[in-house]
């Protein structure tokens, strides 16, 4: 039975919602292309948007996107790759991938390590936070910009720049040592403050809101106790 216009959507939103940050630091993770990862996932949203209301719902939608969405992003790098060399890093890296995709629970989880490369000191200041923003949570823009109080062009700027010095300084996406945790910390911590203040007043009930979860998870360990001292006694 096909799965419908409506029920697709649905489906497409709630995997949208609950796994596009994972989704995105995968893509990431291996390439090292932030702006290159987000484009091959809005293909693989619009693709499915397009073949799942004529067809059965995928019993994993979240590995059907990544399976679409990596094929996508394998056929921009070799595109850009010639030389057997590449065509077989990328043979090895489309089994890896499809491999993954057949569980959701497989799918590796490189949100944090993501997080933290967003936050790498060679990032302009400015646009740290921005960046885990809209690279974990899917922000746009002009919503980044309201929270920031920055133009949504500039701050469009900001971020398109901050995603080319990752690509072209090859930023490393690990957890950093304990030793490089002091010129990341602020930024994480920012990101996540501005994540939950948006969810309150969107929803005004924050703890209810996805995004507001979203901003909870990304709490790395050993940050807890720090951002519960920055929020203690805060309204938004």
């Amino acid at each position: 039975m096909a799965t419908g216009t409506d029920e697709a959507c649905r489906l497409t939103e709630r995997v949208a919602r609950d796994s596009y940050g994972r989704l995105v630091a995968f893509l990431v993770a291996r390439t090292g292309d932030v702006a290159g990862a987000e484009d091959a996932l809005a293909e693989a949203f619009a693709e499915a948007l397009r073949s799942w209301p004529t067809a059965d719902a995928p019993a994993n939608p979240d590995g059907w996107i990544l399976t679409v969405a990596r094929r996508r992003q394998t056929d921009a790098l070799r595109k850009r790759q010639t030389g057997v060399a590449g065509e077989a890093q990328l043979v090895l890296i489309t089994q890896e991938i499809e491999a993954a995709a057949q569980a959701a629970d497989e799918i590796p989880d490189r949100r944090l390590a993501l997080m933290f490369a967003c936050a790498h000191p060679e990032i302009e200041p400015g646009a740290r936070s921005p960046l885990i923003l809209q690279t974990l949570l899917g922000l746009n823009a002009a919503q980044i910009g309201a929270a920031f109080l920055v133009p949504p062009a500039a701050m469009g700027q900001r971020l398109v720049r901050a995603k080319a010095r990752i690509k072209q300084a090859g930023l490393a996406f690990r957890v950093p040592e304990r030793a490089e945790l002091p010129a990341r910390v602020a930024a994480v911590l920012e990101a996540i403050y501005a994540a939950y203040a948006k969810a309150w007043s969107d929803s005004g009930e924050a703890q209810a809101s996805p995004l507001a979860g979203e901003a909870i998870w990304l709490i790395p360990a050993g940050l807890v106790n720090l951002l519960r001292k920055r929020l203690r006694g805060r309204t938004c």
